[in-house]
């Protein structure tokens, strides 16, 4: 599968992790496809509902889905936990 996604909801906030085949960094290699982890932060707050789309600073690859999975929810945790600890409110 090219692209694996899961769905969950932390401190009132959506995510969207996945997992995304890099095309760059799996060209020419035998041993099969690499992973880059991307993350959706979804949340509303006074001012209406946001986004923010993240991806690991340092642009690792990595070779099981799982991981690049793993990767991207850590990710977004970060964030909410970070940025919108007092921002994220539920959602109606």
């Amino acid at each position: 599968m090219m692209d694996q996604r899961l769905y969950l909801t932390y401190r009132h906030c959506e995510i969207c992790a996945r997992a995304l085949v890099d095309p760059v960094a799996g060209e020419g290699l035998e041993l099969g496809a690499l992973y880059e982890a991307v993350a959706v932060v979804r949340w509303n707050d006074g001012c209406g509902c946001h986004e923010a789309h993240l991806l690991d600073p340092k642009h690792h690859v990595f070779r099981s889905d799982h991981d690049a999975l793993r990767i991207s929810v850590a990710l977004a945790k970060r964030f909410i936990d970070t940025k919108l600890s007092d921002a994220a409110t539920p959602a109606d």
